[in-house]
């Protein structure tokens, strides 16, 4: 590279990699809480009108991204009523609202939304409400979802994860640890196959996310209005800066040759931090409490593993090969080990944080999806580790060797290779320590696309009827809260009218895993109408069941299930 070329990129690569990293970061540093819930709706859910509402609007506890459907109001017959166009109500972020069209029947509509909550998971429920009377509610159609959609996006994930070992981690281990290695065909093929793999799967993660979104399938990948919608997401945007990254990236690969060591070194390192920054901002650290602190411990895990996962394929692959002298290998299988003991340092504490952060109980561990992917997680990067006591133990016994000590008490070193490791129990070692993180990248995969381990919710309001003997219940149970549901019991006789019986009881139980019944407190509010509420701490179908008393010796009991997740 000629001097003034030179000169300017040392000028201004610093400053520039800065200001990239700030702005990502900035990018995601509004508050945000835990994942999105709905907490208030109007109309209120359950809730009977005298006149019928000219909108739905829902407000939830973060700021949320919207879909071209993400709120669809449906009447007593089944037809929808909304407008099909959803908003921000008044520009703000944690809304939706979508317009009611034409002249409203009386009897129960159904509200479904489904939006993006500021982790990019998609969050989907719904409830009911009435005008003048209540009548038998439209069906809930179960949440839609692609499962081709799902498996290619969790290998678009994976695809950039290791695209940001082998060819970042590649990267920085050339540039810091072995200039030598570029002469070598098979280091310079790793690295430029890291990079594709990044590129490759940035494009894929962007593409497949407004199918995935929307619970469509692949045939949707070319749908411009859903792709619009990514892009104008946190999400989208991290992504975008992404490609910008990997261009600066490719263009450091190409001319190479014309840098030096000290400016390739250095946009190593900040290539590291500015990419690690945009994962962070494509999953669970993009919300939350804290949320500045966790996209930084988010960024400082993503580059520690791309560091430590890309140089132990080096060292696998080219460095450790059979035919490797260890006069050449000793040396820079020292200066990593050093960086390499900091990495695993650095993704043990963001590793733990982000756990914490994440995991709130011992029960939401072991009771959870999120939980068990997390406990799977941990017992690869538990095998990773002791692979690599293995790998530091003989780095000390190399660079420190066995001293004998003669008659005349004076230190002398052994002959070399008596009591000196050789360079295939390194290998060994290192072989095992990188089969473990591929794993930790699978199932890290997987975790991006899991729902972070919170207090489960209702997943959906329930509205039903069941039969209790001579008479029928309809039943209500709308989420309330974490944990909470909203219960609400009508008892009607054979010609739909409302009947005070003797006594009506209700309780839930969870026979997965031995809980209950747990009894629920009900308050008369009027003839035939019981009301309440109830905490429900797992995940899982629970089983209402309502009994109904007619007399003191007569009495039905019904049954229906309440999903929580």
């Amino acid at each position: 590279m000629d001097n003034g070329l030179e000169q300017a990129l040392r000028r201004w690569l610093a400053p520039a990699g800065l200001v990239v990293v700030c702005a990502l970061v900035l990018l995601g540093a509004s508050p945000a809480s835990a994942h999105a819930i709905l907490e208030r709706s109007t109309p209120a859910a359950d809730a009977v009108l005298r006149a019928p509402p000219t909108s739905v609007d829902l407000v939830f506890d973060e700021g949320i991204s919207l879909l071209p459907d993400s709120v669809r109001v449906f009447g007593p017959d089944g037809s929808e009523v909304d407008d099909r166009h959803v908003v921000h109500a008044g520009g703000v972020a944690a809304s939706a609202a979508v317009g009611l069209r034409g002249s409203l029947a009386k009897g129960t509509y159904l509200v479904s939304y489904r939006v993006i909550s500021a982790d990019s998971h998609p969050v989907s429920g719904a409830y009911t409400f009435s005008i003048g009377h209540r009548s038998t509610p439209p069906a809930a159609a179960s949440p839609s979802r692609s499962t081709t959609v799902d498996l290619a996006l969790g290998a678009a994930r994976w695809l950039t994860y290791a695209g940001s070992a082998l060819g970042l981690g590649g990267l920085a281990f050339l540039a810091w640890f072995w200039p030598a290695g570029w002469s070598s065909r098979r280091v310079r093929s790793l690295v430029n196959a890291g990079t594709g793999s990044l590129l490759v799967g940035t494009f894929l993660a962007l593409a497949l996310k407004g199918p995935y979104d929307g619970g469509l399938g692949l045939a949707h990948v070319s749908d411009g209005d859903l792709f619009r919608e990514v892009l104008g997401t946190t999400y989208g945007r991290a992504l975008d800066a992404r490609l910008l990254l990997l261009a600066v990236l490719i263009l450091l690969l190409t001319y190479r040759e014309r840098v030096s060591r000290r400016v390739l070194a250095g946009a190593a390192g900040l290539l590291l931090l500015a990419v690690g920054v945009t994962f962070a901002l494509c999953g669970h650290a993009a919300a939350g409490g804290h949320r500045p602190l966790a996209i930084a411990s988010d960024t400082a895990h993503v580059a520690a593993m791309s560091v430590w996962l890309g140089g132990l394929v080096v060292l696998a692959s080219v460095v450790l090969r059979a035919d490797a002298s260890p006069e050449v290998a000793v040396p820079v299988i020292g200066r990593f080990s050093t960086v390499a003991t900091a990495s695993v340092c650095v993704l043990v504490a963001t590793g733990t944080y982000q756990a914490l952060r994440e995991v709130r109980s011992w029960d939401v561990l072991f009771e959870t999806h999120y939980g068990h992917v997390l406990l799977v997680k941990l017992w690869f990067v538990v095998v990773a580790l002791g692979a690599a006591l293995g790998s530091r133990a003989w780095v000390w016994q190399t660079t420190h060797p066995v001293v004998a000590v003669n008659a005349a008490t004076t230190a002398t070193p052994v002959a070399a290779g008596a009591g000196t490791p050789t360079l295939r129990s390194l290998r060994t070692s290192v072989g095992v320590e990188s089969l473990a993180l591929v794993g930790v990248l699978v199932v890290s995969a997987l975790l991006v696309s899991s729902n972070p381990a919170r207090p489960p919710v209702v997943s959906s309001a329930v509205s039903t009827t069941v039969t209790a003997g001579p008479d029928t219940v309809r039943v209500s149970a709308v989420p309330a809260g974490p944990q909470r549901v909203s219960l609400r019991l009508q008892v009607l006789d054979a010609q739909g009218h409302r009947v005070e019986p003797r006594e009506v009881d209700a309780s839930f139980s969870l026979s997965a895993h031995d809980v209950g019944p747990l009894p629920v407190t009900l308050t008369k509010d009027g003839p035939g109408l019981r009301t309440g509420h109830a905490s429900l701490p797992l995940s899982g179908h629970w089983q209402l069941a309502i009994t109904v008393r007619t007399s003191a010796i007569d009495e039905a009991t019904a049954y229906t299930d309440v999903p929580v997740g």
